[in-house]
């Protein structure tokens, strides 16, 4: 491209967009409070500056009034729309000091404010004749509300001392701006059917939800500075992300609505797969917060890493009562990263509640989805891993490691056993292999746990049972591969019962070559009938005299 058609497309760019309104909005709101900064007292210096807001807010809604009434110019109008916003917001937020100091003067200002606010809103919406649905209108005017009403009941807060309300304000302000964003969930529902004979050349979603994308940035900006206004005690100025986890959580649920109903929900699914971005807003800090509340939320909550999780199990949720597909997955997942991460309170703890049991919950649901889903043995597999992962915690939380983790093991090999020989899968002959392997390291660690002395003779019973599991799978599978792992612990089971007859005396008077040497011969004679086959030949011989069906070669 060259320079003379680059020069001419960002001219097109600047004709057709006009990004000047916007320019001259935040400079004249910049050149504003810098002019105020040294007129008088307190007093007058919000009385100026909210003053001028409210006088350039008022010439940008009569010029947006002509724009579109004489010169039908849409384009600039849009832009103009946005800065009439950005204004009722600094005229919003131009009185934190003034609501600490002089609280009485700041409320009636503030008040004077909002009503001005509507007054303006009204004007341009009926003037320029422009239709703006209810269920917009309800959320607007409700987030200007929060607005104007934040900085009177925190000034009260702190004027009068209530600390607890001061500190937790900028929380609760979060919480409200997303209960107001919420209010649009019906009109998302309808999309573009709510808004299509608007009076305006603009076209859903830009119409009208770039005002609401407007509101939504200045509020998530906004948090800082109520944090910074009314709960700020002398602490490090730092950004708190956790602040932002409510307005994180509504505007998912309100890009899920888009198309929560569909058959193929893809704003859904795609909000689905953001979700657990907001584990961000939790992670700063080691998952605590900077906020004067940490004591307050590490008591009620754990800490703002497991409210952060809890947030994503409650999104999740609401895609289930929704009924979007696939959110069984995020869902067991987003439960049992709560109960193996989330730092439950200690209220929680002396109800009897413990991090295995939201694993454990996670193990049911996953269990639910695969009895609906009967032929996904991947599925049944991911139940296996919970319910192990379940077991090993339990045992951890009641001071029985060792019982726990050999209890795990147990259930996850005669599981994975159990899913290789009801499935045909390729995965299912994976877990079969991964089973056998496990039972001879089992059968092994068994052996050297015994030999060492620190087990009792309860390891015997446990290799007679690990061989008469195996044959008993042998005859179920059909795989000759069993025979050998059921010999496995057969073969642990002589060595021990060997040892504890070295150990008692019995053989010290025998004839140890001559014993020897029917050991190796022994050990020779089986060497020698794996070469030639004649466990199978017999093997065969006895299927065939059976009529049973042919073992298949393997596991």
């Amino acid at each position: 491209m060259t320079r003379g058609s680059q020069i001419h497309s960002f001219g097109r760019f600047l004709y057709t967009q006009n990004p000047f309104y916007l320019i001259s909005c935040f400079l004249i709101l910049y050149g504003l409070q810098t002019a105020t900064v040294s007129a008088g007292d307190l007093i007058s210096r919000s009385l100026s500056l909210s003053g001028g807001i409210a006088a350039y807010t008022l010439l940008m809604a009569v010029t947006c009034v002509a724009v579109i009434r004489i010169c039908q110019v849409w384009q600039d109008a849009r832009s103009i729309f946005l800065v009439v916003i950005i204004s009722l917001v600094a005229l919003s937020t131009s009185l934190d000091e003034l609501a600490i100091t002089q609280w009485n003067s700041a409320t009636q200002i503030l008040c004077v404010g909002f009503l001005f606010a509507v007054l303006i809103s009204e004007s341009v919406i009926r003037a320029t004749r422009i239709r703006f649905p209810f269920a917009y209108r309800g959320s607007y005017y409700s987030l200007l509300l929060i607005f104007f009403a934040s900085p009177i009941v925190l000034g009260y807060a702190v004027v009068h001392r209530h600390d607890e309300l001061a500190n937790w304000g900028a929380p609760l302000y979060s919480v409200l701006i997303a209960a107001g964003m919420l209010l649009l969930a019906p009109a998302m529902r309808k999309g573009r059917r709510r808004v299509r004979h608007n009076g305006t050349p603009w076209h859903w979603p830009y119409y009208p939800l770039s005002a609401f994308v407007i509101l939504v940035v200045l509020a998530a900006i906004r948090t800082h500075a109520i944090w910074m206004s009314f709960g700020f005690r002398g602490s490090s100025v730092r950004f708190e992300p956790f602040l932002l986890l409510p307005i994180a959580f509504a505007i998912l649920v309100l890009l899920a609505e888009i198309d929560a109903k569909r058959v193929l929900p893809r704003f859904a699914w795609g909000t689905m797969a953001a979700a657990p971005l907001m584990l961000f807003c939790g992670l700063s800090h080691h998952g605590k917060t900077y906020l004067p509340i940490q004591s307050d939320l590490q008591f009620v909550f754990g800490s703002a890493s497991t409210v952060t999780l809890l947030a994503l199990v409650l999104f999740y949720l609401y895609l289930a009562v929704r009924r979007v597909t696939y959110v069984e997955y995020g869902l067991i997942g987003s439960i049992v990263t709560m109960g193996v991460f989330a730092e439950l309170p200690q209220t929680v703890y002396a109800a009897g509640v413990q991090n295995w049991m939201i694993v454990a919950l996670g193990a049911i649901i996953c269990s639910a989805v695969c009895l609906r889903v009967w032929r996904s043995d991947v599925g049944w597999f991911a139940v296996v891993v919970l319910s192990t992962l379940t077991i090993v915690m339990a045992g951890n939380a009641y001071d029985h490691t060792l019982a726990g983790l050999i209890l795990a093991a147990v259930v996850a090999v005669m599981s994975m056993m159990l899913i290789g020989a009801v499935f045909e899968s390729e995965f299912a002959m994976l877990l079969r292999h991964l089973a056998a392997g496990i039972i001879v390291i089992m059968v092994g660690s068994m052996v050297a746990w015994y030999l060492s002395g620190r087990a009792d003779r309860r390891v015997l019973l446990g290799l007679i049972t690990l061989s008469i599991v195996a044959v008993i799978y042998l005859q179920i599978v059909r795989r000759i591969g069993w025979l050998y792992i059921a010999a496995a612990p057969a073969f642990g089971l002589c060595l021990l019962l060997a040892w504890d007859g070295h150990q008692a005396g019995i053989f010290r008077k025998s004839n140890v070559p001559l014993q020897s040497g029917l050991t190796c011969f022994a050990i020779g004679l089986a060497i020698t009938t794996m070469k030639t086959g004649v466990h199978r030949k017999l093997l065969r011989s006895t299927i065939q005299a059976n009529a049973l069906p042919r073992y298949k070669p393997g596991l």
